[in-house]
């Protein structure tokens, strides 16, 4: 290996000590890409390398394309899906900051791509459209291709295949104009990937034959695989099992050539059905268990699925039924285990008992001031009761669900997890609580169960709060939120906000207070942005001390309306802040008093900021206080 700096007779990095360091950044992350097919390993070591210098001297412009084309390599060229999509979450946030649009759609379509693999249908979904939305804001024709071929695969997964067709057909006819061989050839084995699910067995083998032709003009080796594989199933269906067996055995050599573990995984499988019906059993089963244990190794959906459902077929041809359903049960309650908790239809319901909280916290208050103790205090009872039981009994019935899976595929296993921890566990103390409530009232020590109640006040108002911002989350995931722009002034509505979270301040001794008195008038949804600066404000109070300061801004800066929360708490450690407003950053940390939260604050934040047309980030240091900044459209 040539070191960084030496040279030789075909050293790329010739004279590369001599270039200035942003020129080093620009060749590694040329080479990183050159190199992604040819020598994988050598592109990881450019792109690493890259990152370094890049990191050195602030180049955040190249950092994000760096740390996609790194998605990239390790997604489709080692196989490692779930490590790309860290790297593409990376150069997202790189791509943000420096406001560059190409880059956060390719972005955008590499999760969507990621999150395709992986299994996660309403994501991938999400991000494809993302990236079609933008690309086509910016008409940037290569980039339109590439949103093409995801909203392909979104619908050849959802069994759309006439407008999964019709999808890579366009990305063909846009390579074609930009003279793209490689897109070409990739959009043209997606359609025989669909025409084979469609059973039109002879238009997938030309497709096939068609997509190795292309992929073998430029050497993609990877691709070649991919066609060879599409050829032998083909085969396989016709009952041409020499044929097959023979384009299994050329797919799994490249494969293993390359080191893709998701290709030599279906190789096997394919070889595997061979054998069985050739009644070669051992040989067959010693394939399927080499397959299941890469599969379960690259932690892939997709591939620990395909696995176990082959092993079904396997046995089911051999006639050992019982190994057959042994590995139907294993698929069916993998499949289960994987994906039953993304259902979501039960949030709509506990919105609609939640407005009962609200209600309760109410009553509480007016029990406080009227010391009307046990007529309240008996409602109060009651109707916790009832809200726990429901949530109880429902919370044991999202098992039964699963019929539901499909429809119920636009959500995150995050969500249950809170509602069934963080739900649950404060609606149990509600009800020790309240049965303390009942016991003084019974004894007439009513001091004492007025004491309680401004316990079961705080629990009810925080798990309200709590239930609103996933809430909130959800109907921004299912796109239930309209958005309705109107003129208002920003300042104004900062102001407001002080009085809003006034008590909550007060009690940790917290001033806060805006710098800016000028009126300044935004177009945006006054809702959406009260919400998301309510998100800020708590967060600044629950991670800010006793005794400190929080200080608001709004300014106008680039055509746009700049506005700060600035707080001189705890800080956010460095290694944090990237992934901040990231899909897949939902840790809720504690406030300086204890205070919890779902960890979705600022997911709901960044959405919210989006859909007005904004865009939000922070500047913090662990210990150093945090300052969240987001810009909305001013009045034009």
């Amino acid at each position: 290996m040539t070191a960084y700096g030496q040279t030789t007779r075909d050293d790329p990095l010739k004279d590369f000590d001599s270039l200035s360091a942003s020129e080093q950044v620009d060749t590694l992350s040329a080479l990183c890409w050159q190199n992604r097919e040819k020598n994988t390993e050598k592109a990881v070591e450019y792109g690493e390398r890259g990152i370094e210098i890049a990191l050195d001297i602030g180049y955040d412009a190249e950092l994000s394309s760096l740390y996609n084309y790194m998605g990239v390599i390790y997604q489709h060229y080692k196989g490692e899906t779930r490590k790309a999509i860290t790297y593409y979450n990376m150069a997202l946030n790189y791509a943000l900051q420096t406001h560059d649009s190409i880059e956060i759609a390719y972005v955008y379509n590499n999760l969507g791509d990621a999150f395709y693999l992986i299994g996660n249908v309403p994501l991938a979904s999400e991000y494809a459209q993302r990236s079609m939305n933008t690309f086509r804001e910016i008409d940037y024709k290569p980039g339109i291709a590439y949103s093409y071929i995801n909203m392909g695969l979104v619908s050849r997964i959802s069994m759309n295949y006439e407008e999964s067709l019709k999808y890579f057909k366009n990305a063909i006819e846009i390579r074609k104009s930009l003279n793209d061989p490689v897109g070409m050839a990739s959009a043209t084995l997606e359609i025989g990937r669909t025409l084979y699910e469609m059973n039109r067995l002879e238009e997938a083998m030309n497709y096939f034959r068609k997509s190795l032709e292309m992929h073998d003009k430029i050497d993609n080796k990877n691709y070649m695989a991919y066609s060879m594989h599409g050829i032998a199933d083909v085969y396989f269906k016709e009952n041409k099992l020499d044929s097959a067996h023979y384009y299994y055995i050329k797919a799994l050599a490249l494969n293993e050539e390359r080191n893709n573990q998701t290709g030599k995984i279906d190789n096997q499988l394919g070889l595997a059905m061979i054998y069985a019906t050739r009644d070669m059993r051992d040989e067959g089963e010693r394939l399927l268990n080499t397959a299941l244990q890469a599969a379960v190794k690259t932690g892939i959906t997709n591939n620990i699925l395909n696995a176990y459902k082959t092993r079904a077929e396997f046995y089911h041809y051999l006639e050992e039924y019982k190994n057959a359903s042994d590995n139907y049960r294993e698929y069916i309650a993998i499949y289960d285990s994987l994906f039953s908790e993304l259902q979501f239809q039960t949030m709509a319901e506990i919105k609609d008992r939640f407005e009962i909280t609200e209600r309760l916290s109410n009553i509480n208050e007016d029990l406080v001031a009227k010391k009307k103790a046990q007529r309240y205090y008996f409602s109060l009872i009651f109707l916790l009761l009832v809200i726990a039981a429901v949530l109880v009994m429902r919370y044991r019935t999202k098992l039964k669900l699963s019929k539901e899976l499909k429809s119920a595929n636009q959500v995150k296993d995050k969500v249950l997890s809170i509602i069934s921890h963080d739900l649950i566990s404060p609606f149990n103390s509600l009800i020790g609580l309240s049965e303390l409530v009942v016991e003084y009232i019974e004894n007439e020590k009513y001091e004492e169960a007025l004491s309680l109640s401004q316990s079961v006040y705080k629990t009810s108002s925080d798990t309200y709060e709590l239930t609103k911002n996933l809430l909130d989350w959800s109907r921004s995931q299912r796109n239930r939120i309209e958005v309705s722009p109107e003129l208002f002034d920003i300042s104004k509505l900062l102001n407001e906000h002080i009085t809003v979270v006034e008590s909550r301040a007060e009690a940790k001794n917290i001033n806060i207070s805006v710098e800016s008195k000028d009126e300044l008038t935004v177009y945006a949804d006054k809702t959406l942005i009260s919400t998301a600066l309510n998100n800020l404000l708590s967060n600044a109070i629950k991670f800010t001390g006793e005794g400190g300061t929080i200080k608001l801004n709004a300014s106008k800066k680039e055509n746009k309306a700049l506005v700060s929360v600035k707080d001189n708490g705890v800080g956010i450690p460095g290694e944090k802040l990237p992934g901040l407003f990231g899909q897949d950053y939902t840790e809720s940390t504690r406030g300086t008093n204890n205070e919890k939260g779902t960890g979705l604050g600022l997911m709901i934040c960044k959405e919210f900021v989006e859909k007005n047309k904004g865009h939000i980030w922070v500047e913090s240091g662990e210990g150093e206080g945090s300052t969240f900044f987001f810009s909305l459209p001013l009045n034009n």
